[in-house]
């Protein structure tokens, strides 16, 4: 099973990361994860601090001669941008973990909060989700992710351009939400199960999609659209094509009753603006009780281009987890001539004359 851990602050020395579980033998280099970790940086609406971070990074562990050893990964990003010197500042930015965290862990110092809460963290999560991601797309599995809506604007609708309605929010020191889509295409049938709750596969990739920073709703497939549904319109029927077994439709997004079902995985999440607002907000200190307004130059104009990169990865780590749960195996050559027996086994009860 693979399990993994983040540690380090927004402006602080160095992110650090460990991947446990991982299997052996299978083959990547630095210039692969460097590419992952740029896909990150440079979609559209990113902040300056983008422009200061490379993201340079050191494998401390767990690869020898382009190659997993089965050890714990250890992944370490320093930064560029490091404050030495916190800001006092007891005033929690609205939007943030700031106002519940101080309260929560008794901290007086919003920064001592946002150093950790900040999305800086999604760095390292990218960093070792591109293991996962070589090790899906070498099982013939890949992951894509697009923006369908920013702000109110469908993207493939808008005559606006992307570039324009980033300028002109910026120009109004306004930040944009929006909606993405993340696809698995080729994933095996049969990952998770329906026995228990939290074995389900829904349950899990949601709960990493959850976790980003600035998401707040998931849905699967044909998700709320379903509610407005009657049931047969919005069940996945069955018929026979060129003598195989084929569903007539993806409105369970690939997954039914917690489990795999060979069809596309699709998942959706809703982000919301970014709360760090050029033009500020108004916020109250939490020792004096005095009002003040935050303002921040540092924010992204949106985090919805970002946010589906970053979810690309959470989506490879959870369904990684999934594909070793079920096929079990050390190293890479064995999980990878499981799932091949699975799918040779699965397709053939599939054939139908």
């Amino acid at each position: 099973m693979l399990r993994y851990l983040t540690a380090g602050e927004s402006h602080g020395k160095t992110l650090v990361g460990i991947l446990e579980g991982f299997p052996s033998n299978m083959p990547i280099n630095e210039k692969y994860i460097a590419l992952q970790l740029k896909r990150r940086r440079i979609v559209p609406g990113r902040s300056s601090r983008q422009k200061i971070e490379t993201d340079n990074f050191e494998i401390i562990s767990g690869l020898y001669k382009g190659k997993t050893t089965g050890a714990p990964i250890g992944l370490l990003v320093p930064n560029k941008k490091i404050s030495p010197k916190l800001s006092q500042n007891s005033s929690p930015r609205p939007g943030h973990a700031d106002f519940a965290a101080m309260l929560k862990y008794d901290i007086h110092q919003s920064a001592l909060i946002r150093e950790r809460a900040s999305a800086r963290e999604t760095c390292m999560r990218v960093g070792l989700g591109s293991f996962a991601m070589r090790f899906l797309q070498l099982l013939g599995i890949n992951i894509k992710s697009r923006v369908i809506s920013l702000a109110s604007a469908d993207l493939n609708k808008s005559n606006k351009s992307i570039t324009a309605k980033l300028e002109e929010a910026a120009k109004k020191g306004e930040t944009l939400g929006g909606t993405f889509e993340i696809r698995v295409e080729n994933p095996p049938i049969g990952l998770g199960s329906h026995n228990q709750w939290d074995k389900k596969i829904s349950a899990d990739i949601g709960k990493q999609l959850l976790s980003l920073n600035a998401v707040k709703g998931v849905e699967i497939g044909g998700g709320f659209k379903l509610a407005e549904m009657n049931g047969l319109d919005s069940i996945d029927g069955f018929e026979i094509e060129n003598g195989k077994i084929c569903r007539t439709s993806n409105m369970a997004g690939g997954i039914e009753g917690g489990i795999t079902n060979g069809q596309d995985i699709i998942f959706r999440c809703a982000m919301k603006a970014v709360p760090g607002i050029k033009k500020g907000t108004r916020s109250i200190n939490l020792k004096t009780g005095s009002k003040t307004l935050i303002c921040s130059d540092t924010s992204d104009t949106t985090a919805v281009f970002a946010g589906a990169v970053i979810g690309e990865y959470l989506t490879a780590l959870e369904l990684s987890n999934h594909i070793l749960k079920k096929f079990g195996g050390d190293s890479f050559d064995e999980i990878k001539d499981r799932l091949f027996l699975w799918n040779k086994q699965i397709s053939k009860k599939l054939r139908k004359k």
